[in-house]
């Protein structure tokens, strides 16, 4: 486990504001493609499952529970 820059806290887990930002884009995307376009929800709810899991892998971003300070890993 990763300690915080900021103060020293074992207390980390992975998120923060970019991680946010996908998870809002991913929904802002599937609400539309399964009311409008007709898509399958669990082919959706797939979709969405993967990119939150790369997003997370790839923006490897952590945040303090202490502090709220946020920074890559």
């Amino acid at each position: 486990m990763t300690a915080c820059p900021n103060c020293g806290s074992e207390r980390t887990r992975r998120g923060g504001h970019a991680v946010w930002m996908v998870y809002l884009a991913v929904i802002a995307i599937a609400i539309p493609a399964v009311l409008l376009l007709r898509v399958n929800a669990a082919l959706v709810a797939g979709i969405m499952l993967a990119v939150i899991v790369i997003a997370h892998l790839v923006i490897g971003q952590r945040v303090c529970l202490e502090c709220g300070h946020q920074w890559r890993a």
